[in-house]
């Protein structure tokens, strides 16, 4: 069973892409993530509450194991890439924890799948709900009444 994982990165910090949702199903991911993104609502992170119309980055990643199984393979690769580093050089000692600490690491190890499930901006499935809601806000019917009567004025004569 494949597990998907979900980065993004929003308005208040554009630059640092966060990983908001791990180890999800596939059915988890339509159901927590991709259904409010095209809806254009809101996506329920643990207990952050996130409006995709802050959403400016966003990445599905789909892996093979969990995400701590796979860090923890990301950083075991990391920290022998390391020791060879140092083993071979000649003098020169390169400190580092590695890679594989960070919940963002999780792009190295699997498959970035976005493209597969998100086609279109937030909320490009609002269809014409959002024609419908536009329509119906008070200042569409108010300026529309108002031409409606003004309307009817001239055509009346009563000007």
């Amino acid at each position: 069973m494949p597990f998907f994982h979900v980065l993004l990165s929003v308005d208040t910090d554009q630059t640092k892409l966060r990983s908001v949702l791990t180890d999800l199903s596939e059915v988890q991911l339509k159901a927590q993530v991709l259904l409010p993104y095209r809806k254009g609502t809101t996506l329920v992170c643990g207990n952050e509450i996130i409006p995709v119309s802050t959403v400016r980055k966003i990445h599905v990643v789909q892996t093979v194991r969990e995400n701590e199984h796979e860090r923890n393979a990301i950083h075991a690769k990391s920290v022998k890439e390391i020791e060879e580093i140092n083993r071979e050089s000649s003098g020169f000692v390169f400190l580092s924890a590695g890679r594989g600490y960070d919940p963002e690491d999780i792009l190295e190890a699997g498959e970035d799948v976005t493209s597969k499930y998100i086609a279109g901006p937030p909320g490009s499935a609002a269809g014409p709900g959002a024609l419908l809601r536009f329509l119906g806000s008070q200042w569409v019917v108010g300026i529309g009444t108002g031409l409606v009567v003004a309307a009817a004025v001239w055509w009346l004569g009563w000007g």
